[in-house]
């Protein structure tokens, strides 16, 4: 299959999002009012710019498993895709757990670790792997619909994605309620996987790439300033609305940032270098173990910098300590054979 090479810059800056995410948490949670305005701005300002990171990751998979023409038998396919996930989910919330219990975060027990891996309840971050799973089970039978589809077809799939996930959802933050209507076929994250395969397989005219592009502004200048809005607006609690993935903002942002890749910065690229190359590879494994970087084994570090820094300059820092770490244990992890399935 050929190489898309936007995809590899894509999934870097999906990686980098994430943590980005997480490092911001602890600024954004914190009510301005109590803790000052411009750190929480600051939090605010990076966790605009990253929300598009798990959309982005989605999309990148559907652009290529959708796009993918060879046939392959249910099992084959299964095998190879869910071994990926299934044993570094298993293997990381082993560690996440028994880190947690270290830290007293929860009584150690094998039924409560077992209970725990079933409900996606270990660590904040694995909920993406349980994702991942469905969609991949899934992916021989949209396959199928997509390869039968014409342009049309894709887009009316999608436009009914984006009334089920993104416009009721909406709704419901306006209202309190939504459409009572059954569409579950089109809802929540195989929307962004069937997006990616779109994006990939058909080309926006220049027109069409400019407005994607003005549409990236509105997205991230909503997200920006609707939850300072909304947050100003309930006395410092947090509005998470429009950090949500399916929100309108965030769709706009996913949209551009990907023809933003594709069209524009990437449209040429043919070649990536070794250190980039490697990095795309290697993050999945990077995604995994972040957080055991952020939340154990260095957050006094992390703590004290957020304590001698401004968000401004905190936040950003504490994303390249976790990325070098992160990276890190990555490396040596899939140097050591018996090891490498943790980080595929």
């Amino acid at each position: 299959m050929k190489r898309f090479y936007y995809l590899d810059y894509l999934r870097i800056y999906a990686t980098i999002a994430v943590i980005t995410i997480h490092v911001s948490a602890t600024a954004v949670r914190a009510n301005p009012f109590e803790t000052g305005l411009s750190g929480w701005l600051s939090g605010n300002f990076f966790e605009s710019l990253a929300r598009a990171s798990v959309p982005i990751f989605i999309m990148i998979s559907g652009a290529l498993l959708l796009n993918d023409n060879r046939s392959l038998p249910y099992s084959q396919f299964l095998k190879k895709r869910i071994s990926k996930i299934a044993i570094p989910l298993l293997l990381w919330s082993i560690i996440y757990y028994l880190a947690g219990s270290f830290s007293n975060e929860y009584d150690y027990s094998t039924k409560n670790f077992i209970y725990k891996l079933l409900t996606d309840d270990i660590i904040y971050h694995l909920w993406f792997m349980y994702t991942i799973i469905g969609l991949y089970l899934i992916t021989p039978l949209v396959k199928i619909l997509m390869q039968h589809s014409s342009k049309r077809d894709v887009e009316y799939f999608l436009g009914l994605w984006i009334f089920a996930s993104v416009l009721l959802k909406f709704m419901v933050y306006l209202v309190g309620f939504s459409i009572k209507i059954e569409l579950f076929f089109v809802t929540n994250f195989v929307g962004y996987f069937v997006l990616g395969y779109y994006l990939l397989k058909y080309q926006f005219s220049k027109k069409n790439i400019l407005y994607s592009q003005i549409l990236l502004i509105l997205g991230l200048l909503g997200t920006f300033f609707l939850t300072y809005y909304g947050t100003i607006k309930n006395q410092g609690v947090l509005e998470q609305y429009w950090y949500e993935y399916h929100s309108i903002t965030v769709l706009l942002t996913s949209v551009g940032l990907f023809t933003l890749f594709k069209d524009i910065l990437f449209k040429s690229k043919q070649d990536i270098n070794a250190f980039l190359n490697w990095f795309s590879q290697a993050s999945f494994g990077i995604f995994l173990v972040h957080v055991l970087v952020l939340n154990y084994l260095l957050a006094a570090v992390f703590d004290k910098i957020n304590i001698q820094f401004h968000s401004i300059i905190a936040i950003p820092l504490n994303v390249i300590i976790i990325l070098i770490v992160s990276s890190m244990i990555t490396y040596i992890i899939r140097k050591i054979p018996v090891l490498r399935k943790m980080v595929p």
